[in-house]
């Protein structure tokens, strides 16, 4: 048996959120013995079967550090795993993840507090937990790199992405845009700077084609000193904010391409999206989004506006382009799954169980 840290429930979905939550899931389908240790009060986004227990009164990070482990040293301290990038300091048993070091390599994108923290939590819980997750070898090698963890105890597990609902590569290939819909690019993730928006809004102002328009989907957050948009923002530029996963699935259909260009990552869910629902991909030549996407993506130097706008021109009227990033990419799909991603953890766990 093991313990799972729930912290990750009390907070609306991202891309850490959903990697623990899709992990969790696939361990109750696979009959695995775990439960998840949660605060008293869940985010009421998250429907689930898997066994949780609530314990301490606390909330945010005091719980993580004072709760949890107070539960786990009651109930004989089993393994802990944390998926969404730390866990308690003072614990041993425990397997943490860390999806990436970005704070570390650009601590200018992030609140001042939530730099100290992870500065200062993460190679500490790293260096003592038997082993660290990561979701890329690039990830994998900034980690050694920036927090001096060895190598050996840190093993990739993919993401995926968390939309169940997936079309078969028929339906992709047969699907049909209406004649007079709407014909627009979509941009996907949190408005965090290293998202790069505003450089994509400076290039979409630039493109040929005006009758196009630009959808920025996701929220802001505390975390992130958030760039300002507004003052970029033209008729054809919308921010709708969070939209339900339902909703995302028929934009990413609808679309005529994705741009993804993010300044550092170390996973890059939204591609990964993009192909699954047949939507051409224009991402940035940056380490692991090449590793996510392989050639099933049109890739640009995400500091030159001038290449991003030239690079959505060129998508945009080449359709036998399209078409072979497409076919790639419901290709590259093959290789992430939740279930081998639930298997590696598991597999994991039982060293130490």
């Amino acid at each position: 048996m093991f313990v799972v840290n729930g912290r990750y429930l009390t907070q609306k979905a991202t891309g850490v959120h959903r990697y623990a939550f899709e992990i969790c899931n696939k361990l109750h389908e696979m009959g695995v013995d775990f439960h998840v240790a949660v605060p008293q009060e869940i985010h009421p986004d998250y429907t689930f079967s898997f066994k949780t227990v609530k314990c301490g009164s606390l909330k945010t990070h005091m719980w993580e550090q004072i709760s949890l482990p107070g539960y786990l040293k009651s109930i004989g301290s089993p393994l802990l795993i944390s998926f969404t990038g730390c866990g308690p300091l003072n614990y041993n048993n425990q397997i943490m993840t860390i999806h990436d070091v970005s704070h570390e390599r650009y601590p200018e994108w992030f609140s001042k507090n939530y730099y100290r923290f992870y500065h200062f939590m993460m190679p500490r819980i790293g260096k003592k937990a038997h082993a660290v997750l990561t979701v890329s070898e690039f990830s994998k090698r900034e980690i050694v790199e920036t927090l001096s963890i060895d190598a050996d105890k840190i093993h990739v597990v993919h993401s995926n992405v968390p939309f169940h609902n997936k079309p078969s590569k028929e339906e992709i290939l047969n699907f049909r845009r209406e004649p007079d819909a709407e014909r627009y690019i979509l941009a996907v993730s949190s408005m965090d700077p290293r998202k790069n928006f505003v450089r994509l809004v400076e290039a979409f102002n630039k493109i040929k084609d005006k009758s196009v328009k630009l959808y920025i989907i996701g929220m802001s957050f505390k975390a992130f000193n958030t760039p300002d948009l507004q003052k970029l923002i033209s008729e054809n530029v919308h921010l709708p904010g969070y939209i339900p996963d339902e909703k995302l699935q028929l934009m990413y259909q609808n679309a005529l391409l994705s741009v993804y260009p993010s300044l550092y990552e170390g996973f890059g869910l939204p591609p990964l999206e993009s192909m699954t629902y047949g939507c051409p991909a224009i991402n940035s030549a940056i380490p692991a989004l090449r590793e996510v996407s392989e050639d099933a993506a049109l890739y640009v130097d995400p500091y030159d506006v001038e290449d991003m706008t030239l690079k959505i021109n060129q998508l945009l009227v080449d359709e036998p382009l399209r078409k072979e990033l497409q076919l790639k990419g419901l290709e590259q799909i093959k290789k992430y799954s939740w279930d081998k991603s639930a298997k590696q953890v598991y597999k994991l766990a039982q060293q130490f169980m």
